[in-house]
């Protein structure tokens, strides 16, 4: 075949070719293309290698590394984008692990000077804190001292700072935070480290004992919500002072050395110096150096707060020039150095403070033969210090009672004693007994039970003995279940209930009155003794009937008949029963004494009494006249009105 032939074949089965593909399409052409361009399956090109490529880079940069989903992918995220702490302290990066144990963070980039690559491993809840100490960080020789995880189930696995040794610590600037995973970055974040700050100092005390029971933060919070340490700017001799610093930027320091160690490198200073001292005479100063020697400063560093607490006990602290006396005044002064490197030049903060004498003393003490007793009392020595109070009686009914309180936050102290079985006029010592050698005691007698007596019938009486011009006589307090009257009888009020009335009170309701005064119808010429008698208002009038009805009306209250007046609607068989038990019921009475004339007579508490007894005795316990009516007679007659009347109204 000739070339012009063999061109001619070629080009029709070109043309058939081209026919072909257009019936066939792509399943036709597609095979023929497997090195040029890719076709689509809706017959589009398809995207070269190269394109595909960039938007498998795109889609991975979406869902994860490599372009795997991020929700399969192992990865280790930051849970804060930016980490924020002050120069000096130490800062707590959050990282989350998702489907790996491990990590590495970078922390810092060549262009701060400052790279370090630390690798964690998760204990097994997801999650790692790593603390930076960014006052240790690029100083020392070995990095891994600057790093360790909050948790101690996490660890540092290794370690590994890119750039030279530093001379001083951290810089205030922002760091880069890079989190990888097997070589693949997962996430970024940023350390920012501020400027450090030093704001004001606090003068605080606490008891002597504290100084070896609190040593370290949580037992400082904990004293202080339980106002064992107090503010204040009066501190007895031998407490304890408590500065309370607040400062940042220097934990990181604190994690490293301790005061003593800090001290001495001449990072931190304290002084203490008397600003009154005598004419011609030099101030007294703390020896620091002496008082950290013997362990009479104490310092505990609460990072979280950003608060340092300095103790000294001031019965052990060194002072130049003397100890502290009561009186003296201080200025207290904390000083960050510019030598430490955080701060570029000396910051002090401070504050006053006052010596007084460890004191202690009781109160008014008025003790009685009743429960609920109370000793009080007032101290100069630091809130929460232990008081030890004992009562001691010698003699008949000895006994010794003793109680333990505490300092309340105003200096005051108190606690109660049962003497309800304490006779009265029983002589009591009291004393009470603090720490720093304080103590008070006085002796007291116990007086008569205040105790109100219980009610009787419905009525109770607190009277006096008194002395008067003979005109009126007073009642403390009076007690009626349904109102009445105070009445007041000769002392033949049992043989002569009626004729023996000398003087009553106006109406009063029901209820308790405060210092009622009765005034006699004849005035009294001779010192005597009384019955103070509690009367019903039987017929509700308000007006005091029992005269003017010989008896029949306004009766006195009963020991026995409750708290239903006379002449209330009641059935007849109750009205009978209360008939009944009042023929042997005695009235709500006292008898005291009035004393007429200038002298004074000691008075004591008369409890409430009955006056008239079933066997017919007057207030003097002296048989009552056959022929005499009596107050059992009277009562009686009263129950049998009652049950007439009350019968009566249950007819109609």
């Amino acid at each position: 075949m000739t070339n012009d032939h063999r061109e001619r074949a070629a080009g029709c089965w070109l043309a058939v070719l081209v026919i072909l593909a257009a019936f066939g399409g792509v399943a036709f052409l597609g095979p023929a293309s497997a090195q040029g361009t890719d076709v689509a399956a809706n017959g589009t090109a398809a995207p070269t290698n190269d394109s595909q490529s960039s938007i498998n880079e795109t889609q991975s940069q979406r869902n994860g590394v490599d372009g795997t989903n991020e929700t399969n992918a192992s990865s280790a995220t930051f849970n804060r984008s930016t980490v924020a702490e002050d120069r000096g302290d130490i800062a707590a990066i959050g990282i989350n692990l998702s489907g790996v144990t491990e990590t590495t963070v970078t922390v810092g980039s060549p262009a701060v000077n400052y790279e370090t690559n630390v690798t964690v491993a998760d204990g097994g809840n997801g999650q790692v804190t790593l603390l930076m100490n960014s006052y240790l960080a690029g100083t020392t020789e070995n990095e891994s001292q600057a790093y360790d995880t909050l948790a101690a189930e996490d660890s540092i696995v290794r370690t590994n700072r890119t750039t030279e040794r530093l001379e001083a610590p951290l810089d205030t600037s922002t760091y880069n935070l890079s989190a990888t995973v097997d070589g693949r970055e997962t996430d970024t974040a940023a350390l920012r480290l501020t400027e450090r700050t030093s704001d004001e100092l606090v003068t605080w005390t606490a008891p002597a004992e504290s100084f070896d029971n609190v040593t370290n933060a949580s037992e400082v919070a904990a004293a202080i919500e339980n106002d064992r340490i107090t503010t204040t700017d009066n501190v007895a001799v031998g407490d304890v002072l408590v500065l309370q610093s607040k400062l940042s930027g220097v934990y990181g320091a604190f994690e490293a050395a301790n005061f003593t160690e800090l001290v001495e490198r001449g990072m931190f200073n304290l002084t203490v110096r008397q600003t009154n001292p005598g004419t011609n005479r030099q101030p007294k100063q703390l020896d620091l150096d002496r008082s950290l020697a013997n362990d009479s400063i104490r310092v505990i560093p609460d990072p979280e707060t950003d608060i340092l607490y300095v103790n000294i006990d001031t019965e052990a602290a060194v002072f130049e020039r003397g100890p502290p006396r009561p009186g003296d005044e201080f200025e207290a002064e904390l000083t960050v150095r510019e030598e430490s490197s955080l701060a570029a030049s000396n910051q002090s903060i401070g504050a006053n403070v006052t010596a007084v004498g460890a004191e202690l003393g009781l109160g008014d003490v008025s003790l009685a033969a009743d429960d609920g007793q109370t000793v009080t009392g007032t101290t100069s020595i630091a809130p929460a210090s232990e008081v030890t109070i004992s009562l001691t009686a010698n003699g008949t009914g000895s006994f010794v009672k003793t109680n333990t309180t505490t300092v309340s936050p105003n200096g005051t102290f108190a606690t109660t004693f049962n003497l309800s079985e304490t006779s009265p006029n029983t002589t009591v010592d009291v004393r009470a007994v603090g720490p720093l050698n304080t103590s008070d005691d006085i002796t007291v007698p116990v007086r008569q039970s205040q105790e109100p007596a219980p009610m009787a019938g419905g009525a109770r009486l607190a009277v006096d003995d008194q002395t008067t011009t003979g005109e009126t006589v007073r009642i403390r307090n009076v007690t009626l279940a349904d109102g009445g009257y105070v009445v007041i009888h000769a002392p033949n009020a049992s043989e002569a209930p009626v004729e023996s009335v000398l003087g009553t009170s106006s109406y009063l309701e029901n209820g308790t009155a405060e210092n009622v005064t009765v005034t006699l119808g004849q005035p009294l010429t001779e010192s005597t003794d009384v019955v103070v008698m509690a009367h019903r208002d039987t017929n509700d009038n308000g007006v005091f009937d029992f005269v003017s009805s010989n008896g029949s009306e306004d009766g006195p209250y009963t020991s026995s008949s409750g708290s239903t007046a006379a002449g209330a609607e009641t059935s007849a068989e109750a009205a009978t029963a209360t008939g009944a038990a009042a023929s042997d019921s005695e009235p709500v009475a006292t008898t005291v004494s009035v004393t007429v004339s200038n002298a004074t007579t000691t008075g004591e508490v008369s409890d409430t009494t009955a006056v008239g007894s079933a066997n017919g005795t007057n207030a003097s316990g002296q048989p009552t006249s056959e022929n005499g009516p009596g107050f059992g007679i009277v009562v009686a007659t009263a129950a049998i009105v009652v049950a007439v009347v009350a019968l009566g109204r249950r007819r109609e």
